[in-house]
């Protein structure tokens, strides 16, 4: 009796575990430097498509990143609507290596006035990660730096993983 218990109070400790503490939700990249990035990651259009927009900033640390993974290289487009702090956008290869930066996007509250939201300039990459421009850790980030993927599971398998749930709702 005792082991079921302990395999059902397992079982329920496992259920009630944050989502954001899935690999899928979150993990962390290492800088050359040595400086950990909190990252949450985004695959979903949805979750693509919404961002940053309507985090404040108190909600978004300036060790935290914002990792938005594609399966595939291509052209990548970023605007700033109802953002309240400025961005950098860190443009990665499919192995993390920083291919460009974007520094300081101004940020933009609201979404009245389309033609007034800043917008990226187009750059071609895998996967972008953008960080608040006031962090510190994002400063020291450079053009041809290699992040570090740091995870229960690979990046290659991470890949794997989205590409199956993306997969499942087409």
């Amino acid at each position: 009796m005792g082991k079921l218990l302990t395999l059902a109070l397992l079982f329920i400790l496992m259920a009630c575990q944050s989502e954001s503490d899935s690999p899928l939700k979150s993990i962390k990249l290492k800088t050359p430097q040595g400086d950990i990035i909190k990252t949450r990651i985004v695959y979903s259009n949805q979750d693509m498509e919404r961002g940053l927009s309507g985090t404040k900033s108190n909600d978004f640390d300036e060790e935290e990143g914002m990792l938005f993974f594609y399966l595939y290289d291509s052209e990548k487009y970023f605007w700033m609507p109802d953002t309240y702090f400025d961005l950098d956008l860190i443009y990665l290869d499919a192995e993390l290596k920083v291919l460009d930066i974007e520094r300081k996007l101004t940020h933009h509250i609201g979404r009245e006035n389309e033609t007034e939201i800043p917008r990226a300039r187009v750059v071609w990459s895998r996967h972008v990660l953008e960080m608040k421009s006031s962090s510190p850790i994002a400063a020291k980030i450079k053009v041809g730096d290699k992040l570090e993927w740091i995870s229960k599971l690979g990046l290659k398998e991470t890949h794997k993983e989205i590409e199956s749930i993306l997969n499942q709702k087409n």
